[in-house]
């Protein structure tokens, strides 16, 4: 007479083998190493509207090279007398470079971490504009960190344009009332580097590439931070494209406007 419960089968007998240990997560996380991009990008972002403002000064009507002079004198005087000299200047520069190197260290990390997940065979996706900007994020970035040395050998140090177009340092002259300053021209150094067609094509080259890095990692931040809506996701994507476009058309005119006689 059967009791009405079924025998188990003997595979159903076999007891359950136990789960294999999972590894442990890859240090540092990848959470954590995308909100180091986001911050240090950010950090980034807000540098590149700053320096443009600065940098728009050569188009002002009235004396252009005072200005853009007594900019540059400005920001290694900054928060004098609270801080003696370029104190300042140097632990922004020294935050700078902390940013840099984090942000360099955590994409490429990240680079890596998604490079060996997607395998040899790689499923497809649909190929929007930011997926294909994405791809290419790395070298876009090798490509700006080659400039960042190349411009701060060129104008910030003047090694590259001092060796090429003076035998000295060009100085300048800053009068506010009965108090004169000598100072570094920063705006001669700046017009001979850009009087040379390759620099000037090279700076404009890359002010591409930065438009282009720039736009997607504004809406990778925002991705990052959770801006999952769609009205939410199309105002960042429209956003990312204004201040890029910004940057692009701001600075890459500045060369252009040189070779081309309008500012010297």
């Amino acid at each position: 007479m059967s009791s009405g419960i079924q025998e188990r089968s003997d595979v159903d007998q076999i007891p359950v083998a136990k789960r294999p240990a999972t590894s442990p997560p890859p240090r540092p996380q990848t959470w954590l190493l995308k909100v180091i991009m986001a911050a240090t990008g950010s950090v980034f972002i807000m540098f590149l509207l700053f320096h443009l403002a600065g940098n728009l000064k050569v188009y002002l009507p009235d004396d252009p090279q005072g200005h853009f002079n007594e900019y540059a004198h400005w920001l290694r005087g900054l928060l004098n007398p609270l801080l003696p000299g370029s104190t300042f200047l140097w632990i922004f520069r020294g935050t700078l470079v902390a940013c840099l190197i984090l942000h360099v260290y955590s994409g490429l990390t990240l680079w890596i971490r998604a490079h060996r997940l997607r395998g040899r065979h790689p499923r497809k996706v649909h190929a929007t504009k930011h997926h294909l900007i994405g791809r290419t994020m790395l070298w876009s970035g090798l490509i700006i960190l080659t400039f960042i040395v190349f411009h701060l050998l060129d104008l910030t140090i003047g090694r590259v344009v001092e060796s090429k177009q003076f035998s000295t340092a060009p100085t300048y002259t800053l009068t506010h009332g009965a108090t004169t300053t000598e100072v570094t021209d920063a705006y001669a150094n700046l017009i001979h580097s850009f009087e040379r067609w390759p620099v000037a094509a090279f700076y404009v080259l890359v002010m591409v590439v930065i438009a282009f890095h720039l736009s997607h990692g504004i809406w990778s931040i925002a991705n990052d931070f959770g801006a999952t809506a769609h009205r939410v996701r199309s105002l960042i994507l429209l956003l990312a494209d204004i201040v890029a476009l910004v940057v692009v058309i701001g600075n890459a005119s500045i060369p252009l406007a040189v070779l081309a006689g309008v500012i010297a």
